[in-house]
């Protein structure tokens, strides 16, 4: 009986050490192809999956496997024009629930931050893995550093406009402030008609997105420097001055 105890102890270790293998195996196909903005890497995921992002320390964005696979089309060739890559150092794969736990340091190329607390967690589904869970850190604002010839553009187009400030751009809409951040272009604007306690944000948000659309890509000199790497931030706060939104627009976002 010991024998056989033995023996089965030692079956499941070397299953369990070649799952681990498989693991990893699937973990660098999966970086692989999402850095070759491959669109079919939403496949990997379960539909319930959770991708997790925490943005600036606080902010947390999440969405489903299944959100992921419809939007994949969409923001893989916008992360193909900023080189959104990642590598990851330090990577280990443990049991962890029902499957395993992928841990490693990530850095990204188009933000350049490193985020030590990144993980992945899969299980089993056929013969295969799928991933339930992804779990990362990230700065909404790139850290990477500026060009000269960049850094001169977007200084040179906020001392144009600082000295008229404030300035009311429309009968709801107050410019503050223009601020340069590395390599981004903060507009930081005041909506004086509204608080922010009164206001539905979902139905807010999406009209500043298109609106700041317009402004960004639709003004030619704002246009250039995005494509040149800027990221240009409209920065919302409302009659009392509490924040109601940042509306990015990053290089890839805007047509070429």
């Amino acid at each position: 009986m010991r024998f056989l105890m033995l023996a089965l102890l030692a079956i499941a270790s070397v299953a369990h050490a070649a799952d681990k293998d498989d693991v990893h195996e699937f973990f660098d196909n999966l970086v692989e192809r999402t850095n070759a903005f491959d669109a079919g890497v939403a496949n990997l995921y379960s539909p319930d999956a959770r991708i997790i992002a925490v943005v600036d320390g606080g902010d947390i964005v999440e969405i489903s496997g299944s959100q992921l696979k419809q939007i994949a089309n969409q923001v893989m060739p916008i992360a193909k024009k900023r080189g959104d890559t990642n590598t990851y150092k330090k990577v280990k794969v443990s049991p962890h629930g029902e499957g395993f736990r992928v841990t490693g340091v990530r850095f990204s190329a188009a933000k350049c931050v490193t985020d030590p607390n990144y993980h992945l967690d899969v299980v089993r589904h056929d013969k295969s893995w799928l991933v339930i869970e992804e779990y990362g850190e990230t700065v909404s604002l790139s850290q990477c550093k500026t060009s000269k010839k960049l850094a001169a553009s977007l200084n040179a187009l906020r001392d144009g406009i600082v000295p008229h400030l404030p300035l009311d751009l429309d009968a709801d809409t107050r410019l503050e402030a223009v601020e340069v951040v590395g390599p981004a272009l903060i507009y930081r604007q005041r909506l004086h008609t509204i608080a922010a306690a009164e206001t539905d944000m979902q139905k807010l948000v999406p009209a500043l997105r298109q609106i700041g659309y317009q402004n960004a890509c639709g003004l030619q000199q704002i246009k250039t420097l995005i494509n040149e790497g800027a990221t240009v931030r409209y920065q919302y706060i409302d009659r009392n001055g509490a924040k109601l939104a940042n509306v990015d627009f990053a290089p890839g976002f805007c047509p070429s």
